[in-house]
């Protein structure tokens, strides 16, 4: 893959003869395609965080649809829910980007339909789709304000994003202590290391005896930490 860069920027909403769908909308491009989750009415007043979240391997998507399906009301926010073309995303299954590519799409049309907070743009992740989040989200600092990640395995990042003195992404990881797939010491422990090396501010949790599958409340703490951090404007 040649970058992980996002090629997009965020536009102010277009003036439409009819108002945006709401609920559950579906995005498709080609074989690419996402679920965006809406609170029942938008308020053109208002500015709306989102928040993508990203799937594992095996492409559980239509899983973490019904775990967000509440939160738009419940967070007064937009969802994303892509699913990977490959039964992962192809900074780990192409040398490609057509995950990127979509999510590029995704983002461009969501922005010109839907009254966005550029400021509140997030990344959620399970597994690859941490390893994913975190890699996309920090070669992207201009645009993500936070990653959270549950059994991120790894992190690429983009040079021109590692070589910038810019504010980097909060950051929330968490992991299981018994992760049979990526050992606690191994894995967790220096990718901690990594984040704060690289600049990240990193809140890191422990579910204790935790295997390689998120526990029941990861979900709903790791949006309760983006929903009440100070989210400053960038200066």
């Amino acid at each position: 893959m040649d970058t992980l860069a996002l090629r997009i920027e965020h536009k102010p909403m277009e003036v439409r003869d009819e108002p945006s769908p709401t609920g559950h909308v579906s995005i498709e491009r080609g074989e690419s395609r996402a679920v965006l989750l809406t609170p029942s009415e938008i308020d053109l007043a208002k500015r709306y965080p989102l928040i993508t979240v990203l799937h594992g391997a095996g492409r559980q998507d239509e899983m973490l649809v019904k775990a967000c399906r509440d939160e738009p009301e419940k967070r007064d926010a937009l969802f994303l829910v892509p699913r990977s073309l490959l039964p992962t995303w192809d900074l780990i299954a192409s040398p490609e980007r057509p995950d990127l590519d979509f999510l590029e799409y995704a983002y461009d049309l969501i922005f010109r339909r839907y009254p966005v907070d550029a400021e509140r743009l997030g990344l959620l992740g399970y597994s690859d789709g941490a390893s994913y989040a975190l890699s996309v989200g920090l070669s992207n600092p201009e645009l993500f304000r936070a990653v959270m990640a549950w059994a991120a395995g790894f992190v690429a990042i983009e040079n021109e994003a590692a070589a910038q003195d810019t504010r980097r992404p909060a950051v929330l990881i968490e992991y299981g202590t018994h992760d049979e797939l990526f050992p606690f010491e191994q894995v967790a422990v220096p990718m901690r290391e990594q984040l704060e090396a690289f600049g990240c501010a990193v809140t890191f949790r422990v579910d204790q005896g935790g295997r390689h599958w998120p526990s029941g409340q990861f979900q709903d703490e790791a949006l309760d930490w983006f929903f009440s951090e100070p989210w400053q404007p960038r200066s």
